[in-house]
């Protein structure tokens, strides 16, 4: 039986934090853009996450990072 063979991507893909109405149709599609760019390359998201960034002091979160995984079959 032949297993298949992934190739594996973590990228960061971030709508800015600064939502308004002007802005939200540019960010979905530079967010679209983006994705449609990975997907062209052969990769396929499979998860998105938002990752907190803990401060080391205060171990309060600081902000987010927005983080995709992504996949592709080994040719």
């Amino acid at each position: 039986m032949n297993m298949a063979k992934w190739e594996y991507l973590v990228e960061e893909l971030t709508i800015t934090d600064k939502w308004n109405s002007n802005k939200r149709a540019d960010e979905f599609e530079k967010f679209s853009s983006k994705l449609n760019s990975l997907g062209n390359e052969g990769w396929e998201l499979i998860s998105y996450q938002a990752i907190p960034l803990v401060g080391s002091w205060s171990k309060e979160v600081k902000g987010y990072a927005y983080l995709g995984m992504l996949k592709r079959a080994l040719s």
